[in-house]
């Protein structure tokens, strides 16, 4: 019993310090990176949260990162943009990383073609639990990267979709923080193996 009472109180605490991450107000301009992901609801308000910004010229372009999945044959960030194109009704401005399969490489890729001279800001757009992680990610490859904010879509308060998203990202933590073989070996495994040329 005391054990999922500290689960739950973990779970509100992690929450409630993550939306801190929210920083919608503070944008203008830059390059907003939505972030992959397979339950359609998210990614839909991901979209239309980007999308919102874009056309408000809180960015000035957006990315979708995330969401290769070799064994299945899809390019899901691709599948996102294609939508956020649509809805933005400005094509240019949307585009798609379709090498990357999760955040780290996500991240990786874009660390390794951003700098602080590229628009001078970057805008991550996802959950709030999740822009905490990806900052902590983007900060820790080295250069001289721009600048990360977050922006968070509205909605998002159901209990139970809280709590399955703070334990996703307890074991997302746990991922990224061990060795890179390891890691890569446990993504191979969930999301496919990267193609080798």
């Amino acid at each position: 019993m005391w054990l999922v009472a500290a689960d739950l109180a973990a779970t509100l605490l992690f929450w409630g310090v993550t939306r801190l991450s929210d920083q919608t107000g503070k944008l203008s301009g830059g390059r907003g990176i939505i972030f992959y992901t397979d339950n359609a609801a998210d990614a839909s308000a991901r979209i239309d949260k980007g999308v919102e910004l874009l056309k408000a010229g809180r960015i000035d372009r957006i990315l979708v990162v995330g969401g290769h999945r070799p064994q299945e044959g899809r390019l899901g960030s691709q599948e996102m943009a294609l939508l956020a194109a649509k809805r933005s009704g400005q094509a240019a401005k949307v585009s798609a990383d379709v090498e990357s399969r999760d955040t780290i490489s996500g991240l990786a890729n874009l660390a390794n073609t951003t700098s602080s001279s590229d628009s001078g800001r970057i805008v991550f757009i996802s959950n709030c639990m999740h822009i905490l992680r990806a900052k902590a990610i983007y900060s820790s490859h080295p250069g001289n990267q721009a600048k990360a904010l977050g922006a968070c879509p509205n909605g998002g308060f159901n209990p139970l979709d809280i709590w399955r998203r703070a334990h996703y990202e307890a074991g997302a933590w746990t991922l990224f923080v061990m060795p890179e073989s390891w890691r890569d070996a446990i993504i191979d495994r969930l999301r496919g193996a990267e193609e080798t040329a």
